[in-house]
């Protein structure tokens, strides 16, 4: 099961609502909802004030939605995965190795592996890292649980860390050059 949050816009006596996932930019998906509003109070303005509650007037409204939503594409942004720069080149030789069977690694791939870790994650950054201030001990374990199939939220969950301080540490590794991201389809 996927958790989904609904996201509610209330606008010129209208509201919409729509059903998003964790892939989805809640600031496109307001912006599209907007939209749609602005479209049904153009077309339907007129009606709300005297309308008697009978859906049936708006059935060709549908393909105004589909159209703004994309078909409930419009707000879905790239999963990005944080791989630390030292596990990159043997992420990339095992992606090779799975494109010549003509594979290619998903969303769904992501979730099956969460249990089972590469053996080039067992490398590890020098602990000089950590004795010379670079790091601190929770920056150096957030780095190691990035090795390419585990996404912030996952690595918050294995770190028993709030997702918000995961992902400012991620900020923080990144901005120090120690990781890459993997952007998956």
């Amino acid at each position: 099961m996927q958790i989904f949050y609904l996201m509610l816009v209330f606008k010129e006596g209208v509201l919409i609502t729509a059903a998003a996932d964790k892939n989805d930019d809640s600031k496109i998906t307001h912006r599209a909802l907007s939209d749609i509003i602005d479209k049904f109070v153009g077309l339907y303005g007129d009606q709300i004030q005297t309308w008697s509650g009978d859906v049936r007037i708006f059935k060709d409204f549908a393909d105004v939605i589909d159209n703004v939503l994309d078909k409930g594409k419009v707000a879905e942004i790239q999963l990005k995965i944080p791989i630390l720069k030292i596990y990159k080149k043997d992420f990339l030789k095992s992606q090779a190795k799975i494109a010549k069977k003509g594979l290619m690694l998903s969303e769904d791939d992501l979730r099956k592996a969460e249990d089972k870790k590469p053996e080039w994650t067992e490398k590890r950054l020098p602990k000089q890292v950590i004795t010379q201030g670079f790091l601190d001990k929770k920056q150096y374990e957030i780095a190691h649980l990035a090795d390419g199939f585990h996404t912030i939220a996952e690595i918050a969950e294995e770190a028993g860390t709030p997702q918000s301080e995961v992902q400012s540490i991620i900020d923080s590794l990144d901005k120090l050059g120690l990781l890459k991201f993997i952007e998956i389809a």
